[in-house]
């Protein structure tokens, strides 16, 4: 029973302990600080755990934003297929603390202007700045 017992509970610390350090974005993301990441689309990556989309910029250069769960994007009806290269999109997001890494992370927000399609998350989070 004894062990038993501390085998369930090192179980749940390790796995607890993964949720947090997985999730724990003001370690690389700025979280008081928002931006919007205006470019084409050069990528689609729709796999959990992030879906990852490649933004090509008008004046900064390539940057990647990590969204959320494929598994989370597909209940709420959006597929690999609502995004597309070459599609334009605003993305509404924080920073990576790194600026050279050129990520962005916590996304609040995209828009597609062409036909008005936006995803807002959950989250309650503070305005924004532009890059484009």
């Amino acid at each position: 029973m004894k062990k038993l017992t501390l085998t369930a509970i090192g179980g749940l610390l390790f796995t607890v302990g993964s949720l947090l350090a997985h999730h724990s974005y003001g370690a690389d993301f700025d979280l008081r600080q928002t931006v919007i990441l205006k470019g084409k689309v050069a990528k689609v990556f729709f796999k959990d755990p992030h879906v990852m989309l490649t933004i090509e910029t008008k004046n900064s250069g390539i940057w990647e934003a990590e969204w959320t769960q494929a598994s989370g994007l597909i209940r709420r009806g959006i597929s690999e297929y609502t995004i597309r290269p070459g599609d334009f999109m605003g993305i509404e997001a924080s920073p990576a603390r790194k600026p050279n890494l050129r990520v962005v992370s916590a996304l609040r927000e995209i828009r597609r202007p062409a036909d008005g399609w936006r995803w807002v998350s959950d989250e309650d989070w503070p305005g924004p700045r532009v890059i484009e």
